[in-house]
């Protein structure tokens, strides 16, 4: 063979190496188209899949927007029925109350002194208050006396009934015994303050009686008595005996002295209490154990017993106790006027 044929021979495993790499290019580009396509296939079905969800979830937010939507109009629609009613409501108290005022002015215009004869009652209702809670009489009385002064100033002839009965409750009351409350506690406490001052009873021993004269005589017919006296100055030297006539009472010991002196002052003190209470009996009562105490276990030779003695015999004799009148008239006429001209006013009379 010659050089030209063997050059024309030698390329031939060249060519074909570029067919298979063709070949190998060619399955790999299809393999990457179908890749490709797979991959495109699942991305679309992912998003296909996503989007569907998305519009379902678009579509239930929907309803249930249109479903709140509903809801706030019906709200809006009862509120604004709600506040038509209230401007309803408010216009007719509005003109109802300009009416009240009007026909308030119109009273005012016919009977002004009405409102002195209103405050006339108040004064007797506090007047009842006065003494039926508390026992005020002074305050009581006075007023009274202030509401017979407003209704004296009305100068009404026709309430003339109701000012005799306004002077008829004062002159009650002024007729009354009167009680110095303050006083007489001021005097039990000053006698309380003076108990620790006080000295007890102490033992008081009789005097020995005088023993007779011992003296031996020398008459021969006193024999007898010679020797009685003989004896007794015998027997003096074992036995001495001297009698003392009267009763021997024992002291009290300290603690109980105590004892003593504070239910002492516990006695005044619930005496005190009686008379802001007006308790007659447990008033008198407490002076009365007292006084007893005094005179068993106090010295009563002792100037400050004696006029502590002295002064609760004195508050004993107090009258704490009194009985109120249960009404006074005036508060029954005067609320039958105010309530008959009342109903004159309401019936435009």
């Amino acid at each position: 063979m010659t050089e030209q044929q063997e050059s024309q021979v030698t390329p031939q495993p060249a060519a074909a190496a570029n067919g298979s790499k063709n070949r190998s290019g060619a399955v790999l580009g299809s393999v990457a188209i179908l890749l490709a396509l797979g991959l495109t296939g699942g991305l679309y079905l992912h998003g296909h899949k996503n989007a569907v969800a998305q519009q379902a979830e678009l579509a239930q937010l929907k309803q249930q927007l249109a479903s709140a939507i509903s809801k706030i109009d019906q709200s809006s629609n009862k509120d604004a029925e709600q506040l038509t009613a209230l401007e309803q409501t408010q216009q007719r108290l509005q003109g109802e109350m300009q009416g009240l005022q009007n026909r308030v002015l119109d009273l005012n215009d016919k009977r002004p002194n009405d409102w002195m004869l209103a405050e006339s009652e108040y004064l007797v209702r506090m007047a009842g208050r006065k003494l039926w809670l508390e026992h005020d009489l002074v305050s009581a009385i006075t007023l009274l006396g202030n509401a017979d002064e407003r209704i004296a100033a009305l100068n009404d002839p026709s309430l003339m009934p109701i000012r005799k009965a306004l002077a008829e409750d004062i002159a009650k009351l002024k007729g009354m015994p009167r009680i110095d409350r303050e006083g007489l506690t001021l005097k039990l406490a000053a006698l309380s303050d003076q108990i620790e001052l006080l000295p007890l009873s102490t033992i008081s021993m009789p005097e020995a009686k005088a023993e007779p004269d011992q003296a031996v005589s020398t008459n021969p017919d006193e024999w007898e008595s010679n020797l009685k006296k003989n004896w007794v100055k015998f027997t003096e030297n074992f036995i001495t005996i001297r009698r003392r006539d009267g009763a021997v009472e024992a002291l009290l010991s300290p603690q109980q002295e105590i004892f003593l002196r504070e239910n002492l002052k516990t006695k005044l003190l619930q005496a005190q209490l009686a008379v802001y209470r007006e308790q007659q009996a447990l008033y008198e009562d407490s002076l009365d154990k007292a006084q007893r105490w005094l005179n068993q276990y106090f010295d009563t030779e002792n100037s400050a017993t004696h006029y502590m003695l002295g002064e609760i015999d004195k508050l004993k004799g107090e009258q704490i106790q009194f009985d109120y009148p249960d009404q006074f008239k005036t508060q029954a006429m005067l609320e039958q006027v105010l309530t008959e001209r009342l109903q004159r006013i309401l019936a435009g009379n």
